[in-house]
């Protein structure tokens, strides 16, 4: 399914069906705990976790709850079928905005300076010359709101261009390499693996990395709601730990967590391989909300910034 937008959205809509559905009530106390994530190699730091037995020596039994995007993710931890997800950071903020009283447990990867695993391709036919030319154009991103689409606007705004001139067209992960193929849109903007696989098919290439921009966008975040993490302490900080000997584990051995992450995606380890590394966000979560705030405020998709001392969770 193929939905188009014009920047500056907030999503009310999509919103409005989350809302509507009822909060979980805290589950019991149990070593359970279900991870709701989209389809990136971003989420490493994750299957790392889970795969090499960190969350389990925390003391938690992980489950990996596959989403196609992060209003999904939302939604699954809405409704209680899973009590943590991973979400993209326009769709995380926007979530929050919203009055879901959600907290951050991490920051997940970001794109901008230093990364090279998203970009822009246009399609064959389409001839791109400056940042200017995607005016009028018709891009496709993977979610409305979500890190890659406002990593692409943040880029076109750092080079003078108005992001709010294009037209952006939600296409899940695994449709963009067929969107491409015909004249539906102009461009897309994803990231690893799916950059790689529409290379190697032909399909265009890379204009830019997006990475060189001055300031960086988190990718997504860790969340759950503050009632769980309020209620199970124990299991909020074994997967914070968890996260982050995965995430150790991604920068010292890269192969096996390649390895982690296909078998997660269901994808040759070839393609995650060739996403290369990974950006991957430290410890301090408060600093990537600070510079959430920044971009989103800067972009005017928000007039009001999140309160780091409110929204990142802090054990009781």
């Amino acid at each position: 399914m193929m939905r188009t937008y014009r920047a500056g959205m907030t999503g009310l809509v999509l919103w409005g069906a989350v809302l509507a559905l009822a909060a979980a009530p805290a589950l019991a106390e149990n070593d359970k705990v279900a991870v709701a994530f989209t389809p990136t190699a971003a989420v490493a730091g994750l299957f790392n976790g889970h795969y090499e037995g960190y969350f389990a020596k925390g003391g938690i039994d992980t489950t990996l709850l596959m989403q196609s995007n992060s209003v999904g993710v939302v939604a699954a931890v809405q409704a209680g079928q899973a009590e943590i997800g991973s979400a993209a950071t326009g769709v995380f903020f926007g979530a929050v905005q919203h009055g879901l009283d959600y907290v951050a447990l991490g920051c997940q990867t970001t794109f901008g300076p230093g990364s090279d695993v998203l970009g822009v391709i246009p399609r064959n036919g389409v001839t791109i010359t400056s940042p200017a030319d995607f005016v009028g154009k018709r891009v496709a991103v993977p979610g409305v709101n979500g890190g890659t689409h406002v990593a692409f606007m943040e880029w076109l705004r750092e080079k003078g261009v108005d992001p709010h001139a294009v037209t952006y067209v939600e296409v899940k992960y695994p449709q963009q390499a067929d969107i491409l193929r015909g004249t539906t849109v102009d461009a897309v903007v994803t990231s690893e693996p799916y950059m790689a696989r529409i290379v190697q098919a032909g399909l265009g290439k890379v204009y830019s990395h997006l990475n060189d921009t001055t300031l960086s966008v988190p990718d997504s975040f860790y969340f759950a709601q503050r009632s769980w993490a309020d209620a199970h302490p124990q299991a909020a900080e074994a997967f914070i730990n968890g996260l982050a000997e995965g995430v150790k584990f991604a920068n010292e051995d890269q192969q096996k967590s390649d390895e982690n992450t296909a078998k997660a995606l269901q994808q040759d380890v070839s393609f995650i391989s060739a996403a290369g590394r990974q950006n991957f966000c430290g410890p301090d979560t408060a600093k990537y909300i600070k510079q959430l705030n920044t971009v989103m405020i800067g972009l005017g998709l928000a007039t009001e910034p999140l309160d780091p001392n409110v929204v990142v969770w802090k054990k009781p």
